[in-house]
């Protein structure tokens, strides 16, 4: 089963579920074991689906994230955003998932889809948002509403 669309994710969190189409999504489509197993060290606090406006990545380099040096990871990175503009109306995009932590967002998967989301103009997008702690949990709620 694909579990890297939208409507999957839509189901999960329409029954309650989100966590689990994490889990199914990073270890399979997503080939993100590391957030996978990150995700389950401790309780987190799932806000579910939602839509945010681009402006809550305001701190999220735009362009390669940092950790690609390398002028062929650079071009790879570039080579999967073009094709995924090219391809956009024809698939059924999977949400950014994203942690709010340290009165921030973070894009923990999805940096190839926020960057094709950057180039296209899209200004709301689809994510998975969680956090850990009440502290964080009592911030981004007062951010949400």
């Amino acid at each position: 089963m694909k579990y890297g669309t939208l409507t999957q994710a839509k189901y999960y969190h329409d029954n309650g579920k989100i966590d689990e189409w994490l889990q199914l999504f990073l270890r399979n489509d997503g080939k993100n074991l590391a957030l996978a197993d990150g995700l389950l060290l401790e309780e987190r606090e799932y806000l579910g689906l939602i839509k945010l406006n681009m402006s809550y990545f305001k701190n999220v380099k735009a362009g390669t994230p940092e950790y690609l040096t390398q002028e062929n990871d650079i071009e790879y990175f570039f080579w999967i955003v073009d094709h995924m503009k090219s391809d956009f109306g024809n698939w059924d995009v999977p949400p950014l998932i994203v942690e709010f932590r340290d009165d921030d967002f973070h894009v923990n998967d999805g940096r190839h889809r926020l960057e094709m989301y950057r180039q296209m103009g899209i200004e709301e997008v689809n994510v998975v948002l969680w956090t850990t702690g009440d502290e964080n949990k009592e911030k981004l709620q007062a951010i949400l509403d």
